[in-house]
């Protein structure tokens, strides 16, 4: 009898361990403070402070569709850096804060009179009248599909939706009725203009700006990705070979734009640092 009980204690306190470092490890979390203190802040480790293991192990994940924790820690600072600065327009378009015109670049028009809202929607209270030929900086894309967040350029500049209807590229209104220009290689940047070509663009402020450009048609391109501080986006192409990408910049930005036929590059990728004065 008492070596059943002996096994039914040795048992229990087993049973009472595992239960332990189940709660403990299972549930670690930073809101238990009982059993796991605050997980210190995640940084962002840049490329030029890794070591040759991190960039090749990361390099390596990549290849397999996957993320190292170091890119996956700037992957992460980045959306939410990204998500505040969403939440920011939002409230400056909620209270009609005004914008800085200084900041921007104004590479679109308004293709016809229009209103620019407070919300997604026509139905929405009008934050100003938009007229025909107005410049426009372009300042993203919303979730609704047709709508866009821009900053009609004025006395004071405020920012608000707009029907994408409404909106052009400055350098398509310009040019509508002649040829695309013709382009030697297989990529052309048209605006802003080069300091130095296809080397250095500089800027007179920071905030958001646009690049304007023509491929070469007559290669068969038809898709373009513009790489910009570890970002991949695939650029609109137009039917005369025109595209348009809307970035942002504090300092120094490092671009690359490779152009495809299907899947295969064709060209050389154009690589370029853009600054701020």
């Amino acid at each position: 009898m008492s070596k059943i009980i002996n096994k039914f204690l040795i048992l229990t306190l087993l049973f009472s361990i595992l239960f332990f470092l189940n709660l403990t490890v299972a549930n670690s979390h930073q809101d238990l403070k009982i059993f796991h203190t605050a997980h210190p802040p995640i940084v962002c480790k840049p490329q030029s402070e890794r070591s040759f293991d991190e960039k090749f192990l990361c390099k390596d994940k990549l290849r397999r569709h996957k993320l190292c924790t170091l890119d996956a820690q700037c992957a992460i600072l980045e959306l939410e850096k990204l998500r505040d600065e969403v939440t920011s327009l939002k409230n400056k378009i909620k209270n009609q804060d005004p914008i800085n015109c200084n900041s921007l670049t104004f590479s679109h028009v308004a293709l016809e009179n229009a209103s620019m809202f407070k919300d997604t929607s026509g139905n929405s209270k009008v934050i100003s009248k938009v007229k025909k030929g107005q410049k426009i900086s372009f300042v993203g894309p919303t979730e609704k599909e047709g709508w866009i967040i821009v900053v009609p350029k004025a006395k004071v500049c405020n920012i608000g939706y707009i029907n994408e209807s409404y909106v052009g590229l400055a350098t398509k209104v310009s040019t509508a009725k002649k040829e695309a220009p013709k382009i030697k290689s297989n990529i052309k940047i048209t605006y802003p203009k080069w300091k130095r070509v296809n080397e250095l663009i500089v800027l007179e402020s920071s905030g958001f700006f646009e690049i304007d450009g023509f491929v070469n048609k007559d290669q068969g391109i038809n898709k373009i990705i513009m790489n910009y501080d570890g970002n991949d986006e695939e650029m609109i192409l137009g039917s005369d070979g025109s595209f348009n990408g809307s970035l942002q910049i504090e300092n120094t930005l490092d671009v690359r734009i490779t152009t495809f036929k299907n899947k295969k590059q064709i060209g050389k990728a154009l690589v370029f640092k853009v600054e701020v004065e």
